[in-house]
């Protein structure tokens, strides 16, 4: 019944919303009608004037690849990428099982030498099914073990749905950083959001800037 309700939401707010056009606004897509969820435990290792570093550790995720012309995603290739993950959740993986939802949706975005950029769309996998979770069936759908990670990163609250203000605040994480002489990662970068769409205040948005050694 609950993944019912949860369909029915995401179609609902697809259809009154103005068109989603940009990689950022998946989260729109992607938090609606989500119940409570375990969130990924990181270890805070460093804390500076508007900014924290912290481990992230090495977990799988279940991920599917987006697409875009000139970096645009269409409305139809979100709601095409959330149903695929979803419907992964909802049974369709090797066992038919259904799998709980863990937080935060995560947007991978690989940027490369010649600006284009790789995002890649990730439901967190809690715990008692990470040592073994099923295959995915649909084969857009993978799971993507992410290495441990250190990350600098900032909170910010709203409604992130714009991908410019993903950039935004990434930009000025950076700044903050480089005038501190810290160093990032320049094709790396992740976007979280921790909570559904129908909490109003106090929302949690995190940008995580990646540390130069750092491999994926």
């Amino acid at each position: 019944m609950m993944c019912t309700k949860m369909v029915m939401v995401v179609m609902v707010v697809a259809i009154l919303q103005p068109p989603l056009t940009n990689a950022a606004n998946i989260f729109t897509a992607f938090s609606r009608g989500f119940e409570r969820q375990e969130e990924i435990q990181t270890t805070v290792l460093n804390q500076g004037s508007g900014w924290e570093s912290r481990e992230v550790p090495g977990k799988v995720w279940a991920c599917t690849g987006q697409e875009g012309s000139n970096g645009q995603i269409t409305t139809s290739k979100q709601m095409a990428a959330f149903l695929r993950l979803f419907s992964y959740l909802d049974g369709k993986n090797s066992l038919g099982q259904k799998l709980p939802m863990g937080k935060p949706v995560s947007i991978e975005v690989k940027t490369a030498a010649d600006g284009s950029r790789e995002v890649n769309a990730c439901f967190f996998l809690p715990e008692r099914i990470q040592a073994d979770p099923p295959t995915p069936t649909d084969p857009l759908v993978f799971l993507s073990q992410r290495p441990t990670l250190t990350i600098f990163t900032t909170r910010f609250g709203g409604f992130a749905t714009d991908e410019d203000k993903w950039m935004r605040e990434a930009r000025e994480l950076k700044r903050v950083l480089t005038a501190e002489g810290i160093e990032t990662r320049e094709d790396l970068q992740y976007w979280n959001a921790y909570d559904p769409p129908y909490k109003f205040w106090r929302r949690r948005n995190e940008v995580w800037l990646v540390k130069p050694e750092e491999q994926v």
